[in-house]
């Protein structure tokens, strides 16, 4: 689909009061910059501005100080478990702070997340009836899977099956 008819199912989806509201775009990273630019042009089913994406690493990397982030990166090689538990804890953190401030926020930047293998199923739980979320996904779909980063060499990473409904994911084609 091209961004404009994405952007127009999403705000067909949005105008349903309850339910899940995850919705995940998929893309290369300059297909998922040019999305940004049309989304931000176009206004949500109530009239308001589509919020600007905000970077979930970005989010995580900022809830500890610098104390807390040295240590947890010292300790990290001898321990990594505290660190992916650290992390996933302030993903969580950070959704319910940028929800509790506007009914829908769009995230980018997902990799922190991927490295760690953070269980991403608060994106889903957490994004229901008046608390909508969009998710940029850089990847590419083949068949019924999603496989994240594609453009990077080495480990494959594949977007939890059961994550996004099918029908609330949509990749942009040019």
């Amino acid at each position: 689909m091209n961004d404009i008819e994405i952007i127009e199912n999403i705000q067909k989806k949005l105008t349903i009061p309850i339910g899940r509201h995850l919705y995940g775009i998929i893309g290369t990273y300059d297909s998922l910059n040019q999305f940004v630019e049309k989304l931000q042009q176009a206004k949500t089913p109530d009239g308001s501005d589509f919020p600007p994406p905000l970077s979930l690493t970005r989010g995580i990397l900022d809830a500890f100080s610098d104390q807390e982030f040295k240590k947890i990166v010292t300790d990290e090689a001898k321990r990594p478990e505290p660190t992916q538990k650290s992390i996933e804890k302030e993903f969580e953190n950070v959704i319910r702070q940028c929800l509790s401030k506007n009914k829908l926020v769009v995230f980018k930047d997902l990799e922190l997340l991927w490295a760690y293998k953070i269980d991403l199923n608060p994106l889903r739980t957490l994004a229901t009836d008046d608390k909508r979320i969009i998710v940029l996904l850089p990847g590419r779909r083949s068949g019924s899977k999603v496989f994240m980063f594609h453009e990077q060499k080495g480990e494959e990473f594949l977007l939890p099956d059961n994550l996004i409904a099918e029908d609330h994911l949509w990749e942009i084609t040019l």
